[in-house]
């Protein structure tokens, strides 16, 4: 779910969608609209996270939404184009863990700081992370997998480096004590394709990616790095049910704002996505992409954002990983 970081200067990729007819003043002249920048092409999961509650915001903010798309540098540029915006509630960000908690500890970037920068509004929806086997690797169960990840190096794969993905699997390999050899592909297309192939051991990836391989059988899952059971794999445990509460990781979004923005607009749009949230038809249609609403207010989203960034940091710290390259778990070839 994280692009590659390869291109801190790549050009952006441009869509606006407008939701519902445009709103109007009292005055009976036509709002501006607010627009939502995602960090990935269109089409994708940010799509389909944002579309369901784009009504119900259009409704209570009395404005239209438009999803305005700049995909490149792991969600840099869509972040700073967010963070250079004016402050008046009028430009947002989908935000996700790649700007707000792991770059800044990743490239060596300093044209702008998403601490000071921007600001959390409201997270939105979250995708638990899952750990799967290759069917040919021939383990059922955690207790197999550390087995063999102890006899030799599983080879395991994400969408980049320093993408969750890879993140996700660097806690897995120090918390369980397996080794790994992590291949960083140049994106999520070939990182499925490597997964069809049988060219990974093992993947931590979000469940709206991994089910179909699942119900194919090419993927077995060994647990859900969440606190409760999906709803599309109830078979499979968590590894909170495991007694590892230390492997709880998942893929969030939500919306962030220019950090000066008006406190009474930032609470206003806090209120409308939450409210948005707690429509059923909502919580089905993120069922339906391997989502699962995930409300949290201005405080208790900025309180997140806070500790990702310390996990992330201290992570990518411990693993010496890059863009470059990362340690595996392996001996050291001298």
């Amino acid at each position: 779910m994280t692009p590659s970081r390869r291109d801190l200067v790549g050009a952006a990729a441009v869509l606006s969608l407008a939701c519902g007819p445009g709103a109007r003043h009292a005055s009976g002249q036509a709002a501006s609209p607010i627009k939502v920048v995602i960090a990935f092409p269109p089409g994708g999961t940010s799509t389909a996270s944002m579309q369901p509650i784009l009504p119900f915001l259009t409704r209570s903010l009395g404005s239209d939404i438009v999803l305005e798309y700049m995909a490149g540098s792991g969600g840099d540029l869509a972040a700073f184009a967010v963070a250079k915006a004016s402050p008046d509630g009028r430009t947002l960000l989908f935000g996700h863990a790649g700007p707000l908690a792991i770059n800044p500890h990743l490239l060596q970037q300093s044209f702008f700081d998403p601490a000071r920068d921007l600001v959390p509004v409201a997270q939105v929806i979250a995708f638990p992370i899952v750990l799967c086997a290759h069917d040919k690797l021939n383990v059922k169960d955690l207790d197999g997998l550390i087995a063999a990840g102890k006899s030799r190096a599983l080879v395991t794969g994400s969408s980049g480096n320093g993408s969750m993905q890879h993140l996700a699997g660097e806690v897995l390999r120090r918390a369980v004590g397996i080794q790994t050899l992590h291949i960083p592909f140049a994106g999520g297309g070939p990182l499925q394709e490597a997964l069809v192939k049988g060219a990974l051991d093992i993947v931590c990836e979000t469940g709206s990616n991994v089910v179909r391989h699942i119900q194919e059988g090419r993927l077995i899952p060994i647990a859900v790095m969440a606190e409760k059971r999906l709803a599309k794999l109830p078979g499979v445990p968590t590894f909170a049910e495991l007694g590892r509460a230390d492997l709880v990781i998942d893929a969030w979004f939500g919306l962030v704002a220019p950090a000066a923005t008006p406190s009474d607009m930032l609470g206003r749009i806090e209120q409308a996505t939450l409210q948005a949230l707690r429509e059923p038809s909502v919580a089905t249609a993120y069922d339906a992409i391997g989502g699962i609403p995930a409300p949290l207010g201005q405080a208790a989203f900025a309180a997140k954002v806070a500790a990702e960034t310390v996990r992330w940091r201290d992570t990518i710290a411990s693993a010496r990983i890059s863009p470059l390259g990362t340690q595996t778990g392996l001996p050291d070839r001298r």
